[in-house]
């Protein structure tokens, strides 16, 4: 069962993923900017801000992060400061900016776009390490990358088409396949729209269902394994942390809604977690080459 881990107020918390090396847990708030940290012991966590909207953050081998913002991709130190621009948003920031993203096993940043209205198909995916490449186009919100324990397939989805594909990838290379419909939340019949995601050790796929008020739970087929309610509405992203991979943490949002729904959710923007019992895989590092 999902419970509260950390009230908090965020607009839009996202990227949560866990540090094996330190057993820290790390995620954003967008729209405020912020990089979070919670440290092994602490109830409450820390954070710092940057002059922008900071979408996601990997940790760098070098130490530090990688970071996509509104205005592209950032090398932060190990205090979440702006040290110099890696490369401009690899599209217009006033119509498309960076959304979801996470490293393979190779180190190489995925990132995906959405349209800043959330309305029209001219976001992208795309992926960096050396240089930016586009994967995907005609994307209005970018969500759900994940990969499967052996790497072989790359899941994304385009959160308003309430659809997760997913696409054969190589790894050596970095180059995916056409998509493959994988699963239709129309079909399994349940509401929200897929989010932020992670993959177990078993290949099962868990995602958060922004303004669906849940978290699943789909085998590699894409059947629907289980099905964690919320006292919330807009959950966003889940990631695997703790001792052994075992908790399941999910952020969640409060933007767009009524004071009338805030009293009716007062936890929106808060961290929850649920123990569960697969580990999830690791978060992999950048690494520059």
């Amino acid at each position: 069962m999902l419970t509260l881990h950390c009230r908090l107020t965020m607009t839009l918390g996202e990227g949560v993923f866990w540090d094996d090396a330190t057993a820290r847990l790390y995620w954003v708030d967008i729209r405020e900017g912020r990089l979070y940290w919670l440290d092994p012991g602490e109830s409450a966590p820390d954070y710092t801000t940057i002059d922008e909207p900071l979408a996601c953050v990997a940790l760098h081998d070098d130490g530090g992060f990688v970071a996509a913002t509104r205005s592209g991709l950032w090398r932060l130190d190990a205090e979440g400061r702006k040290q110099h621009c890696l490369v401009d948003g690899p599209q217009d920031s006033n119509v498309s900016w960076c959304n979801d993203g996470r490293c393979d096993a190779r180190g190489r940043f995925w990132v995906g776009t959405k349209h800043d209205g959330e309305s029209d198909p001219v976001g992208a995916l795309f992926s960096y390490q050396q240089s930016i490449e586009q994967h995907l186009e005609g994307i209005t919100i970018a969500n759900g990358l994940a990969f499967s324990p052996d790497q072989r397939w790359l899941y994304h989805a385009d959160s308003p088409h309430r659809r997760i594909d997913r696409h054969a990838f190589d790894l050596d290379t970095g180059r995916i396949g056409p998509a493959t419909p994988w699963v239709d939340l129309d079909t399994l019949g349940i509401e929200g729209y897929p989010d932020g995601a992670a993959v177990d050790r078993n290949g099962h796929y868990w995602c958060a269902l922004y303004a669906g008020s849940a978290v699943i739970e789909l085998s590699p087929e894409g059947a629907l394994l289980s099905h964690h309610p919320l006292p919330v509405p807009q959950p966003t992203k889940v990631a695997f942390g703790g001792k052994d991979r075992r908790t399941l943490f999910v952020t969640t949002a409060r933007q767009h809604m009524s004071d009338e729904a805030l009293q009716q959710a007062p936890l929106s923007g808060s961290l929850f977690s649920m123990p569960v019992d697969t580990a999830g895989l690791e978060d992999y590092r950048f690494r520059a080459d």
